[in-house]
């Protein structure tokens, strides 16, 4: 949970959010890039608040606390579908890449044997394109049927070390907007397969909008 503060003008955010394998993000790394003056002007929720009540900015911090603790609650209710939308995306990037995640000890499973010359993970894997409803602004809170992808990629892809790697993402930031929460992360392998991954998720229908990596 979260705390919102107004701080010469500007709110500042205090505690945790847990946006799953996206990343735990504390303090410093959550925030509302408005100052009050300029959320005032720019949040049609804020304005709706407003409009029929002069509310102090300490009484708009109030309002941007419940927001952020209420996004963070109803993720939590659809995070196996933002976390293998997010696994979606990431491994997209890492298959247009070819990533050999293999050279990393932490990412290998015992016993597989990553120096067979026949062996290629992208070839041995599957097709991240045959499975729907991964596109942008594809909903996220259960009003779409989807496959399962994060089941798909530790049966299909079991070579790769899912668990470790998702302990190795570094969350960096978290800012909630008016109808969206953005995130950026990487991770701890001198950003081998994440390097500061942006997206914008919409509140409505938790559905990635703007996704970038590397």
């Amino acid at each position: 949970m979260v705390k919102v503060y107004v701080e010469n003008g500007e709110f500042v955010v205090k505690g945790t959010f847990d946006f799953g394998y996206l990343g735990l993000y504390k303090d410093d790394q959550l925030g509302i890039n408005c100052s009050c003056a300029e959320i005032r002007d720019e949040w049609d929720s804020i304005y709706e608040l407003t409009k029929d009540n002069d509310l102090t900015d300490e009484e708009i911090a109030m309002y941007l606390t419940m927001r952020f603790n209420e996004a963070e609650e109803k993720i939590q209710k659809h995070i196996h579908l933002i976390n293998c939308d997010f696994l979606y995306h990431i491994y997209s990037d890492m298959d247009g890449c070819g990533n050999e995640f293999w050279e990393y000890e932490e990412l290998r499973v015992p016993g597989f044997n990553y120096d067979d010359p026949d062996f290629y993970f992208y070839n041995i894997s599957f097709d991240c394109e045959g499975y729907s409803g991964y596109g942008v602004g594809d909903p996220n809170d259960g009003s779409v049927e989807k496959d399962d992808f994060e089941d798909s990629l530790r049966k299909k892809g079991w070579m790769f070390n899912l668990d470790a790697f998702i302990k190795s993402i570094v969350p960096e930031s978290c800012v909630l907007g008016d109808d969206e929460i953005s995130f950026q992360c990487s991770d701890k392998f001198k950003w081998a397969l994440i390097c500061a991954a942006y997206d914008r998720i919409n509140l409505k229908d938790f559905s990635f909008t703007d996704w970038h990596n590397f």
